[in-house]
C-alpha cells in the first residue's frame, strides 16, 4: 500500500485498489501540478475521503439514509459535515481541478475546470438537478426553483434541498467525475452532522485531523 496508508489496524483494500484510488485522486488534480504538490489542508481531507474503501469501518458508513425524504436510494454513504466543508470546491479555485471524463473509460476527455463554477451550490429550498444536456460540462449540476423532473440525480428524490444537501461540497462529493470516493459510484453521498453521533469515527467518513482539532 503506497497511498491509503492511514489504516494501521487493518484495512479493507488490497494494493490494486490502493493504486486505483491514487490514480483517481491525482487525475482530479492534474489541472495544476502545484495543487498536487503544495501543502493544502483541503487535499489532505480529500485524500482521506477518497480512501474510504480502505477504511476498516467502511461498512458502518454505508447504511439506510437518515434523510429518507430527500434520498430514494436504499443506502447512502455518510460523510461528516466537517470533512465535507473542508473539501468545498472553492478551496481548489487557485489552481483548478479536472473533471474526469469517465472513471471507466479512457476515451472520454478530461476537462480542466473552475471548481466553484461547476459545483455552484444552491440556495436553501432550491432543487438540486443534474442535467445531461445543459451547460458546457455536460452532465452538469444546476439549481432550480421548480422540480428537476428528468434531471433528478440518481438516488435523490425530486424535492427541495435544505442545509448540507444544498452545498457545493454536496455536489462535489456526489459527482462520479469529482470527489465521490472510488468504488462507491452507485451510492449517493449523504452529509451528516457528526455531533449527532456518539462516535464520529464509526458514524461517517472523516479526516482524523479534523477530529483532533475540535
Amino acid at each position: 500500500m503506497s497511498f491509503c496508508t492511514a489504516f494501521t489496524n487493518g484495512r479493507c483494500c488490497i494494493p490494486i485498489h490502493d493504486e486505483y484510488i491514487k490514480d483517481t485522486f491525482y487525475s482530479i488534480l492534474s489541472a495544476g501540478s502545484i495543487c498536487a504538490a503544495a501543502p493544502n489542508a483541503a487535499l489532505v481531507t480529500l485524500k482521506a475521503i477518497q480512501c474510504t474503501a480502505c477504511n476498516p469501518a467502511v461498512s458502518l458508513y454505508l447504511s439506510t439514509p437518515r434523510n429518507v425524504s430527500f434520498f430514494s436510494a436504499p443506502q447512502t454513504l455518510k460523510v461528516c459535515a466537517a470533512a465535507a466543508a473542508a473539501v468545498s470546491p472553492h478551496r481548489f479555485n487557485d489552481c483548478g481541478l479536472v473533471y474526469i471524463g469517465s472513471r471507466n473509460s479512457i476515451c472520454l476527455p478530461n476537462i480542466p475546470i473552475a471548481p466553484s463554477i461547476v459545483f455552484p451550490g444552491c440556495d436553501d429550498g432550491d432543487h438540486v438537478c443534474y442535467s445531461t444536456t445543459k451547460g458546457d460540462y455536460s452532465p452538469i449540476w444546476y439549481c432550480s426553483k421548480t422540480p428537476c423532473g428528468v434531471d433528478t440525480p440518481l438516488g435523490f428524490r425530486d424535492v427541495a434541498c435544505h442545509g448540507p444537501s444544498c452545498t457545493a461540497s454536496f455536489q462535489f462529493l456526489n459527482d462520479n467525475r469529482g470527489a465521490k470516493p472510488p468504488f462507491f459510484e452507485m451510492f449517493p453521498v449523504e452529509i451528516i452532522d457528526e455531533t449527532s453521533c456518539d462516535d464520529a469515527a464509526i458514524c461517517c467518513v472523516t479526516d482524523p485531523r479534523l477530529e483532533a482539532s475540535t
